[in-house]
């Protein structure tokens, strides 16, 4: 009786197994597979990034909303897709821990479409071009143009600011 209850249990536990073992690969299959190839050029472009950060010419302005991305967790979201990925950008400049999903810690949020993130990966000094999208970035419809950031949801004073220089930007 003991060994007809053991191979019962063992049966049980090697049948939840192998379903359990199919549920994270279920939840991946929704991500759009232009997202891993744009994820892996990512992955490509920062070391390329982080050696050029500190050799980008700025002007008083653009040095301060920089500033304002510094020391921060961020989460990139790419406009009309579902798709995000995160960011920390360390107090020097640099983006480290870079992941293929959003971050509940992130206290910034970036808005992007996939045609720009393409056009900076392309980039051997992709710095430059991603300061000039953060300076030109605009809301347009339901899109935008450039890179848009604002607080992260529950992030009022980062909102509050955010919107400051959003504004602020579009005087210049």
């Amino acid at each position: 009786m003991v060994s007809l209850l053991a191979r019962t249990a063992v049966a049980v536990l090697v049948t939840l197994s192998f379903a359990a073992a199919g549920v994270p690969v279920a939840a991946q299959s929704s991500q759009p597979a232009w997202a891993d190839d744009l994820f892996a050029d990512l992955q490509d472009m920062q070391p390329r990034f982080n050696s050029n950060v500190g050799d980008v010419e700025m002007n008083f302005a653009e040095r301060q909303v920089y500033n304002q991305l510094t020391g921060n967790v961020v989460n990139v979201y790419f406009v009309n897709t579902d798709v995000a990925f995160s960011f920390y950008m360390r107090p020097d400049g640099t983006i480290t821990d870079l992941r293929q999903s959003r971050r509940d810690d992130a206290s910034l949020k970036m808005l992007m479409t996939r045609d720009t993130a393409e056009n900076l990966v392309a980039l051997d000094n992709p710095v430059p071009q991603f300061v000039e999208h953060v300076q030109n970035g605009r809301r347009i419809g339901n899109t935008v143009r450039g890179i848009v950031i604002n607080g992260e949801d529950g992030k009022l004073v980062k909102q509050a600011t955010w919107t400051v220089i959003n504004t602020v930007k579009g005087l210049f």
